[in-house]
Parts: structure tokens; C-alpha cells; sequence
């Protein structure tokens, strides 16, 4: 058997094969995107559906719908959820059996889109709650997941600028909405890229000093696509690279319409500072604010 030099190329590569994948990608995550945002803000519609028998101008008081994590890494709605005064309820309590199995199933299929692929949209409107059974549980936030579609709010109208600290000593600017509280009063804030990277520093200095087992750390990278600068943040979560939870160890934020990243959010418990640098916990906006 003898081997024979091709006389020409089997296939041919085409040109600006590099940019179209990069266009791909970037078509493919701007899609998730728009999926994540679309299909929370339609499970915060079938939470008011449930509760006003699918009369969109009855009044209801679900501020919050807890969500389970199923095997594929979608979420899954367990029939709890809270006013917006907090109080505990459950669909069952509210509109019976019948109608609480058939919204919950009902629910279930917008709620399978929200999975790792859209995780970036919304991620960042959940609290984390305590594991069931092992599976990550979630409240998504209804009045924030509602507004993602609307291009008017943008979910920023209600900002208002304040320091923040989550270490009684770190004070870092950030745009807080004085809405988006834990039960616990603590905020979520949304910091410019300037101030992700004192972050970074200061937490991978932390890290150093103390053990990356205490402490989650935040990473920005710089590089070039393009002749296009692009910055990526990340947060690693050291704590989970040897349990269960070891693929989400790490998150990469991205910024919202502001180019604001929500380092952190309620599960690092920020609290507002007050013109005293005292820690308003809740945080109550002044007029000046």
C-alpha cells in the first residue's frame, strides 16, 4: 500500500471563519439573554394569573415565588411564595388545590427555561434560600422580573446612589434600589467597572491573607476582540470546587444596561451607609438620596 500526496485540499476554510464564530457566540448569548429575561417576566404574569384567576387587573401581593433547581439545572416552581410584606404563603392557600396544581404545572413550562443558559438574566433577581433535598432553591423577585420587558424602567428608575460595606470595613459607591431588600434589610448594588476592580483587589487580597476558603474572590480580565477592549467579571466561589456545587463555583456577571455589575447581591449582605457612615440595615432612602 502506498500513500499518495493530495493534489488538492480536501475542503477549504473560509475566510472570516474566526469573526463569524465569534458573531455566532455572541448571537447565541444575546439570545439566552433575551430568553432568561422574557420567559422570568412571564412566570412573575402566571404568579399573578394564579392568584387573580387570570384577571391581569384584579389586586394580589406575591412579591416573591420560590423556585427549585431540578437534575438539569432548570428551575422548577414549588407553589410557595411571599407578599411583598414577606409573609409566607402558598397557592394552595390561596386559590385551592385544583387551581394551585394546575398554575404550578402551568408554570412549570416558562420556569424550565430558566436553566444554566440564562442563568445571567436571572440570577441576579433571585435570593438564595436554604438547599431542598440537596437541589439549590431560589425567590425570584416578581416586581423586578416583571419589569425586565419593560424598556422604560429598565429595572433602574427606583436607583439611588449610596456606600455600601459587607465587612464593616470596605465602603465601596454603588446604585441601590431601595425595593430589592432581603427580609434581612440587606441590598443589592450595582457597582461601575471601576469599582469591580477595588473589589477584586480587595477580596483577592483578603483571600491571600486569610484563606480562599473564606472569602469569595472577583476577577477582572482584560483582553482585546476585535481591536474591541472587553473587560469580563468573574466571582469565584472557593468553598464549592470540592462539594456538590463544584460547577457553579464559578460566575461571570455581566452588566446591565448601565455597564453596573451586582457583585455579590443579597447572599454577601451589603448594607447601606448613612451620611454618618452608620449601616442602615434596612435601607431607608432620604430625600436627598
Amino acid at each position: 500500500m502506498t500513500d499518495q500526496t493530495p493534489t488538492r485540499p480536501a475542503y477549504t476554510i473560509p475566510d472570516g471563519l474566526s469573526a463569524a464564530a465569534h458573531a455566532a457566540l455572541q448571537a447565541a448569548e444575546t439570545a439566552h439573554d433575551q430568553l432568561g429575561r422574557a420567559m422570568a417576566a412571564v412566570t412573575a404574569a402566571a404568579v399573578r394569573d394564579i392568584l387573580t384567576g387570570s384577571k391581569p387587573d384584579a389586586p394580589f401581593d406575591a412579591g416573591r415565588v420560590e423556585l427549585v433547581e431540578g437534575e438539569d439545572g432548570s428551575l422548577f416552581p414549588t407553589g410557595r411564595y411571599w407578599t411583598v410584606d414577606g409573609d409566607e404563603r402558598t397557592f394552595t392557600e390561596a386559590v385551592g388545590e385544583n387551581e394551585a396544581g394546575n398554575g404550578v404545572h402551568d408554570m412549570s413550562e416558562w420556569t424550565v427555561y430558566l436553566d444554566d443558559r440564562t442563568r445571567d438574566a436571572w440570577y441576579p433577581l433571585c435570593t438564595k434560600l436554604p438547599d431542598q433535598d440537596g437541589h439549590p432553591a431560589y425567590a425570584l423577585d416578581l416586581i423586578r422580573a416583571a419589569a425586565l420587558l419593560d424598556d422604560r424602567a429598565g429595572g433602574q428608575s427606583a436607583m439611588v446612589e449610596v456606600l455600601v460595606c459587607a465587612n464593616d470595613r470596605d465602603r465601596y459607591p454603588a446604585m441601590v434600589d431601595p425595593a430589592d431588600q432581603s427580609d434581612d434589610g440587606y441590598v443589592r448594588p450595582w457597582f461601575d467597572l471601576d469599582t469591580v476592580r477595588r473589589i477584586a483587589d480587595d477580596t483577592q487580597a483578603a483571600a491571600e491573607r486569610h484563606g480562599h476558603g473564606s472569602i469569595d474572590t472577583v476577577h477582572v480580565l482584560d483582553g482585546t476582540v476585535g481591536r474591541q477592549a472587553h473587560a469580563v467579571v468573574l466571582v469565584i466561589c472557593w468553598m464549592y470546587l470540592g462539594g456538590e456545587r463544584r460547577q457553579q463555583a464559578v460566575e461571570v456577571l455581566q452588566p446591565n444596561a448601565h455597564g453596573r455589575y451586582a457583585v455579590g447581591g443579597h447572599d454577601w449582605c451589603w448594607y447601606a451607609l448613612d451620611d454618618l457612615l452608620n449601616p442602615q440595615i434596612p435601607f431607608q432612602p432620604t430625600a436627598a438620596s
